[in-house]
C-alpha cells in the first residue's frame, strides 16, 4: 500500500482524536469551527484513503482533494502556532509539543499531497 494511503488512514483517524484530546469535547460549544474542520478533514482523508485503496475510479481524485484540504488546514494551523510561539504569546501549556506535532502533521500532509497528485496524474494518463 502506498505511503499517502496509509498516512490518510492514520491521520484521518488522528486529526479528530488529537483535537479532542487537546481541547476537550466541550470545545464544540466554544468554537464549533475549529473542531468541525478537524473532524471534516479526518473524514475526507478516511474516505479518500478507502476509495484509493479499493481502486475506485474517483478514489485518486478524492485522495488529492482530501490531502489538499488537510494541507491547507495544517499550513494555517502550524504557521499560526509557530507565530504565537515566536512572539511568545502562546497560552498553550505544552506549546513546544503542539508545534512539533503540527509540524510533523503538516510535513506528512505536504508529502502525501505531492504523492497522491503524482499517482492521480499517472492513473489518468495511463
Amino acid at each position: 500500500m502506498r505511503f499517502e494511503i496509509i498516512a490518510a488512514f492514520a491521520i484521518g483517524a488522528l486529526l479528530p482524536v488529537l483535537e479532542t484530546a487537546r481541547r476537550g469535547i466541550s470545545h464544540w460549544m466554544v468554537n464549533f469551527t475549529t473542531m468541525f474542520e478537524d473532524y471534516l478533514g479526518g473524514a475526507l482523508l478516511l474516505a479518500g484513503a478507502w476509495a484509493a485503496y479499493r481502486s475506485k475510479s474517483w478514489g485518486a481524485v478524492l485522495l488529492v482533494l482530501a490531502w489538499a484540504s488537510v494541507t491547507g488546514l495544517m499550513t494555517s494551523s502550524f504557521l499560526g502556532q509557530l507565530e504565537e510561539t515566536l512572539r511568545q504569546t502562546a497560552s498553550e501549556p505544552n506549546n513546544l509539543l503542539v508545534v512539533v506535532v503540527k509540524f510533523v502533521l503538516w510535513s506528512v500532509a505536504v508529502v502525501s499531497l505531492v504523492l497522491s497528485f503524482r499517482a492521480a496524474t499517472r492513473t489518468k494518463s495511463a
